[in-house]
């Protein structure tokens, strides 16, 4: 699997519009430019490539454009089913992420003060400086600092400071403990996956796919009409497989982007809860 993502460098800023772009808009080109060579190149096929000669091979070129499609078709769905699975391997990095910081709030009511209410702070401080920080700096795919692991090394430091004076609240401690090893490692997870795309090599033989595919299509001897119709056909496919793509390749950038809805909801949950505690419910 891992020749299949690459850590975007600076080589591909040139390419970040596209994934910043809207569905819609980003659809809307990828289509006209392809339509568009498709139809310049049609002319020129027509202007200097006789139909009559064109006509003779149509059996020879259909079995070749079919033998291209096919190929063109596996590989494409290939990497669009590896970017899917990619995704839902990142949204459960964050739901695991969200329910380990949700379980180490719920663990520490049974610490004492001031433990407990550091840790609870500390919790809160970490899922904002996700959302309100961290969550802009991955859409923007800018590198994530350090912060959010100096707030678990602090509350690991404050738990390994505590002195428990039973078996119960030792077991708490050592409970919230994995908690926030499991947090740490969803959190470096949903980071990793923050920084991943489809391998350049891959979207080169996509790009290969697309123009061989649809060069083909252009060699038809047929009615200028009728050809028309054809090409664009093959064009608005092939430019929709490549948005699907695009749309796919990076979770958390471009308008399909994966949510920190988890992380909000932990949030909620710790706010009614410590209402909860304020009206002695």
């Amino acid at each position: 699997m891992k020749v299949l993502v690459h850590q975007p460098s600076k080589d591909d800023i040139m390419f970040d519009f596209l994934y910043q772009m809207p569905n819609s808009e980003l659809l809307f080109l990828l289509t006209c430019v392809t339509v568009i060579i498709s139809f310049i190149a049609i002319i020129l096929v027509k202007r200097y490539i006789p139909i009559t000669f064109r006509y003779k091979d149509n059996s020879a070129i259909g079995d070749t454009s079919a033998l291209i499609s096919v190929i063109y078709a596996v590989l494409a769905g290939l990497a669009a089913l590896y970017l899917i699975n990619n995704i839902n391997y990142t949204s459960d990095a964050v739901q695991r992420e969200a329910n380990a910081a949700a379980d180490v709030y719920r663990d520490s009511r049974w610490l004492k003060n001031p433990t407990k209410s550091e840790i609870q702070a500390q919790v809160k401080q970490y899922l904002n400086h996700v959302i309100n920080v961290e969550w802009p700096l991955m859409e923007r795919g800018e590198t994530i600092n350090h912060d959010g692991d100096f707030i678990l090394d602090n509350m690991t430091r404050y738990l390994s400071a505590y002195n428990a004076s039973n078996s119960a609240e030792l077991f708490t401690v050592r409970d919230i403990l994995e908690q926030i090893r499991l947090l740490y490692n969803a959190r470096h997870q949903r980071i990793q996956m923050s920084t991943y795309s489809l391998n350049p090599e891959l979207w080169i033989v996509i790009i290969i796919g697309t123009v061989l595919t649809l060069f083909v299509n252009y060699l038809f001897g047929m009615n200028i009409y009728l050809h028309m119709f054809t090409v664009f056909a093959a064009a608005l496919m092939t430019s929709s497989m490549i948005f699907l793509l695009i749309s796919l390749d990076r979770p958390f950038q471009g308008e399909s982007i994966i949510e920190y809805t988890p992380m909000q909801e932990v949030l909620v949950f710790i706010k009614d809860n410590a209402a909860q505690h304020l009206n002695g419910t």
